[in-house]
């Protein structure tokens, strides 16, 4: 009884079941209609013998009786010859004049009742006619076929030919349990063809499903080859792009967690060989102030790599809220390029803004800071010395507005447009830098949520150009596009 439960409990034990029910079903339907339909066809042609009987048995008294008047004598069939010819149980009734001078009637006669039924026109036309009669002396169904007796040409009289119904008739139990027994015989043979097609049909459905065990376990080297059919050949691709989606994100986990652990590591290492030093009294007193300065830049630099952590993570949580309200656009563009300048003056590269009149949007002030400071502090890290930064804010149709900022660096490739948007996704930078990988992912989920979006083309002048596309009005915190699951963001 277990192994039943768990065969059925199984897609393939469920698919042979539903198929042995449908054949059960089928074979049993095919039972009953073959029973009824070979019974009625059975029922016909005995039917059709037993009237060809009854003219035989009419025409035969019709010769006998041509015989007899051409010889004079007066010889009839009786009804123990008569009945052994029509076979067991039949019996014959005669509507006619004495068949022979001074002869005695052999045969019962027609009852009245059921000479009233007879149409002599009828017999003349088809030979035969059904008619309806009972016998009062016996409960048993009849049934009746008249007959004309003919000598000569002439109709003489009538035979009516009777036999029980059951005789005539082919009974149910004289037909379905051979039917059922020929279905039996065809539904094993028909159970086994199910069980071998199953069993190859399903077959590469147990190979995905040793698959995604071994996926589960851990293994992302797993495939699963094509199946043959169209639907299984697209699960077969959709788990394999599964799997490399696995793989690449385990891989960029991977290398994330090394650069984190290397980004998190240098600034506790400074911030412990300061606080050591302070704490030993080697850092001379005129030097204390740049000791505690380089603790407090790097811790800053710390609590910023955890905030974008924490951002990251709320964003890929879906718990991740936004404070619209109104907000002079041009004004917040031109913070960031103020914020920003000292370090590009320090590398001689220069800043080009085209701010234009002021416009005012609905949306998040902080968080379009935010994403604007993580697209400055990306170009100047690709932006060689000497280079140029531009920013500008263009108003479009219906008060919403668009933010370029463009590079003189190396530019992104074609095909990496996409995957810098990824999360942990990271390019070494021309002097050898190598970020966390979550500067350009928050940025456009940032962007995203607050109803807009954030694509890279080419700058004009060769570099790499952010545009930064934001609606007049940002979804409420209630409704936000809180962006994929997954954010498709990295940084270069």
């Amino acid at each position: 009884m277990r192994a039943i439960t768990r065969f059925s409990s199984t897609l393939v034990g469920r698919l042979v079941l539903a198929a042995i029910l449908g054949l059960i079903a089928a074979a049993a339907v095919f039972a009953v209609v073959s029973s009824s339909l070979i019974r009625s066809q059975t029922a016909q042609a005995t039917r059709r013998n037993f009237d060809q009987q009854a003219q035989r048995v009419a025409a035969l008294i019709g010769a006998q009786t041509l015989e007899q008047a051409v010889t004079g004598s007066c010889q009839t069939y009786s009804q123990e010859d008569l009945s052994a010819f029509v076979g067991p149980g039949a019996h014959i009734y005669i509507d006619s004049p004495p068949l022979c001078p001074g002869g005695s009637q052999p045969l019962d006669n027609v009852p009245a009742t059921t000479r009233l039924g007879i149409n002599t026109k009828q017999l003349a036309r088809e030979g035969f006619q059904h008619i309806s009669f009972s016998d009062p002396t016996s409960k048993v169904a009849l049934v009746a076929t008249a007959a004309p007796i003919t000598v000569a040409g002439q109709q003489i009289g009538v035979i009516v030919l009777t036999k029980p119904q059951s005789l005539v008739a082919t009974s149910w139990s004289d037909v379905v349990p051979n039917l059922l027994f020929a279905a039996l015989i065809g539904l094993i043979p028909a159970v086994l063809l199910t069980l071998i097609f199953t069993r190859r049909l399903t077959r590469p459905l147990r190979t995905m499903e040793h698959a995604a065990d071994s996926v589960a376990a851990g293994d992302l080297t797993t495939s699963v080859p094509p199946a043959g059919t169209r639907e299984l050949n697209h699960l077969a691709d959709a788990f394999n792009s599964m799997v490399d989606g696995l793989r690449e994100r385990d891989a960029r986990a991977r290398t994330f967690l090394m650069n984190v652990t290397h980004d998190l590591r240098t600034p506790l290492t400074a911030i412990r060989g300061h606080a050591g030093a302070l704490r030993d009294g080697v850092v001379p007193a005129d030097r204390v102030d740049q000791s505690l300065v380089a603790i407090e830049s790097e811790a800053t630099r710390l609590e910023s790599m955890v905030a974008d952590l924490l951002d990251l993570a709320r964003i890929d949580a879906h718990q991740f809220r936004v404070h619209p309200t109104r907000t002079p656009i041009a004004r917040v563009l031109e913070e960031a390029i103020t914020a920003h300048q000292p370090r590009a003056a320090a590398r001689r590269i220069s800043f080009d803004a085209s701010i234009g009149p002021e416009i005012t949007i609905v949306t998040d002030h902080e968080r379009v800071r935010q994403i604007l400071d993580n697209l400055l502090e990306n170009a100047l890290r690709w932006t060689p010395q000497d280079g140029a930064i531009s920013a500008a804010l263009t108003p479009l149709t219906g008060g919403a507005v668009r933010i370029s900022i463009e590079d003189s660096g190396p530019g992104v490739a074609m095909s990496q447009r996409e995957q810098i948007f990824s999360p942990f996704h990271s390019e070494q930078t021309p002097d050898g830098r190598t970020g966390s990988g979550l500067g350009l992912a928050i940025c456009r989920q940032l962007a995203r949520i607050l109803g807009g979006d954030i694509t890279v083309t080419d700058a004009a002048g060769g570099g790499a150009a952010f545009i930064v596309t934001l609606p007049a009005n940002a979804p409420p915190a209630d409704d936000a596009d809180h962006g994929d699951s997954s954010p498709h963001g990295e940084s270069r």
